[in-house]
């Protein structure tokens, strides 16, 4: 039996890239020959995508982390607690691998500190989450020797993670887009999608001033929140174009999954989309500026009244660059790399 690798993750109730990529990336390694899990506290929440990743479970090591991120003061009632969630938990052993989200910031080597861990850094501008600007910090969890490496999912992010820590190993995986779920069609309606989840008040400002000017009357509004993946994709398909409202993202996963259905980008790159953003089949604004977008939506907006087929024709050119940038086959061959490189240091 081959070393154990535990991929720690949030138990979401909520449409989350970052927890999705989590199960993928156990599915793939496990088809590969590995021994990979999911490790959940409890029975999973998530029903917005459909997953056989193999699930093993940990109570005493989520509440041990909730403990340490709230700062909590370790009573013999707590202690009392973690022993009973300790036999209801898989036991890691030496030889495990812990990878653990970037979220959890300066706690990271606080948890399980004798297990090897890499760092799945989907996000680096999470990096520093928890951490006191006051204090002056010559060693973080990245530095620690139990961590063999951390992995990244965009150019911006590796570009990141090597200048804040030159002298750690990291990696650079391709993020694919699944074909049967993400894919393209050509029947586009008068429909622009779009997720308010995040940067609100951005999303609230945009719509509203489009609305006051009255640019979206024949237009239908359609936000994408609280739905299946599979859902997500339908919207996406039927969708014309898909309003970019990425923040600070590791990489940015709906303005991707988007263009694959065919639908014409326009937006904020968040950073980790500027190598996705491309002129000749997106446009992009400057992260903030309501006026730009606004402008821009309705720029784009004439020209569909004028030529849909120029909006159609680069939703088309965006579907076919993700497909041959951002394949399936590509995660499954970076993954597989990676892995056997951290295995084999």
């Amino acid at each position: 039996m081959g070393t154990k690798i535990y991929f720690l993750c949030p138990n979401n109730n909520f449409m989350s890239g970052g927890v999705k990529q989590i199960f993928h990336q156990v599915e793939t390694l496990n088809k590969n020959g590995f021994d990979a899990f999911v490790l959940l506290q409890g029975k999973s929440k998530q029903k917005w995508f459909e997953s056989n990743a193999p699930i093993a479970y940990s109570p005493y090591l989520l509440r041990t982390l909730k403990y340490i991120v709230e700062n909590r003061k370790m009573t013999p009632r707590k202690q009392l607690t973690l022993w009973s969630l300790k036999k209801k938990s898989v036991t890691l052993d030496e030889d495990s691998i812990l990878v653990i989200p970037e979220i959890y910031g300066d706690k990271i080597d606080q948890i399980a500190p004798h297990i090897k861990k890499v760092i799945f850094n989907q996000n680096c501008y999470y990096t520093f989450n928890l951490y006191s600007f006051e204090k002056d910090y010559q060693k973080t969890p990245y530095h620690q020797p139990n961590v063999l490496a951390t992995i990244v999912a965009s150019d911006d992010a590796l570009a990141y993670m090597n200048y804040t820590f030159p002298n750690l190993k990291t990696y650079k995986m391709t993020l694919g887009i699944d074909t049967s779920v993400f894919s393209y069609t050509d029947k586009k309606q008068k429909q622009i999608c779009f997720m308010p989840r995040k940067l609100t008040d951005d999303v609230r400002q945009v719509i509203l001033i489009l609305k006051l000017r009255g640019k979206l009357k024949d237009w239908k509004l359609v936000p994408i929140d609280n739905k299946t993946e599979q859902e997500v994709a339908e919207i996406m398909k039927q969708s014309t174009f898909f309003l970019s409202f990425n923040h600070r993202e590791g990489f940015g996963l709906p303005p991707v999954e988007a263009m694959a259905c065919g639908c014409y980008v326009v937006g904020y790159h968040g950073q980790g989309g500027k190598e996705y953003f491309k002129p000749e089949f997106s446009s992009l604004v400057e992260g903030g500026d309501i006026i730009a977008y606004v402008k821009k939506v309705e720029e784009l907006l004439s020209t569909y009244e004028k030529s849909p087929e120029t909006i159609l024709e680069k939703g088309k050119k965006a579907s076919e660059y993700i497909f041959s940038h951002y394949a399936m086959a590509k995660e499954e061959e970076d993954t597989i790399k990676i892995w056997n490189d951290i295995l084999n240091r």
